[in-house]
């Protein structure tokens, strides 16, 4: 099972809100059912991060479109590339990625 399908399960991939926190070395994606939806149902966390990068998408979309995960995946034992389409994150993370549904 890929990283996406295992954390994002059911959830739509349109994301509401993509925060990384430095104090805590923490990211997390909350992500809607729908893109109409204004409230999000799905969280995804990435704890205990050691190292994070983000870059811009050199095609990506107008900036004023809703933002949408495209991939997830571990490229080493402690890597994960996301790709979105307007970025690309790639975090070090000593913790293991997790999701919880929102209520």
């Amino acid at each position: 099972m890929s990283l996406i399908a295992e954390l994002l399960g059911d959830c739509s991939p349109y994301i509401y809100n993509l925060v990384y926190d430095v104090d805590v070395r923490l990211l997390f994606i909350e992500c809607l059912d729908d893109p109409s939806d204004e409230e999000p149902s799905r969280r995804i966390v990435f704890p205990e991060i050691t190292s994070y990068s983000e870059g811009n998408q050199t095609d990506a979309l107008d900036d004023e479109l809703m933002d949408d995960l495209v991939s997830m995946d571990w490229t080493n034992e402690n890597q994960v590339t996301i790709l979105t389409c307007k970025k690309e994150i790639v975090l070090e993370l000593t913790g293991k990625p997790f999701s919880e549904q929102i209520d």
